[in-house]
């Protein structure tokens, strides 16, 4: 098993994957429509990779108010989805390839670090929830 502290190097050196790609190479229009919700393209992609992995875990562990955890991280998901719609972009299949990502990284052990704190996390996802689409 890798350890801690070289799960978090090969973090660092990981190549982009190709769902990061192509966020990157967004029209500067497109990525101007996501920074007032998200930030940036990157805060994106870690919001909505943390959602995937919020969503894996809490089916896995199945926490005591199992159900209602769900509903709100799909309500959120979807939120997402609908969003990145109304950008002009695919949001189902950007969010199926993040959690692609997640997946990935969850299966090679790889404990994924993010630049975003938890309250940047949580200011974002009230900004999903008023945003009107």
């Amino acid at each position: 098993m890798i350890s801690r502290m070289k799960r978090s190097n090969i973090d660092k050196t990981r190549i982009m994957t190709k769902i990061q790609e192509t966020l990157a190479g967004l029209p500067q229009e497109t990525k101007e429509r996501i920074a007032p919700v998200f930030g940036s393209v990157e805060a994106m992609y870690e919001v909505i990779y943390l959602i995937a992995r919020n969503e894996h875990l809490t089916d896995l562990d199945k926490p005591e108010n199992y159900e209602v955890r769900m509903k709100v991280i799909r309500r959120i998901r979807s939120q997402v989805e609908e969003l990145l719609t109304s950008y002009g972009l695919d949001g189902k299949e950007i969010v199926a390839d993040i959690a692609s990502d997640y997946f990935e990284d969850y299966v090679k052990y790889v404990d994924k670090e993010v630049s975003i704190t938890n309250g940047q996390f949580m200011d974002i996802l009230h900004k999903i929830e008023r945003a009107k689409v």
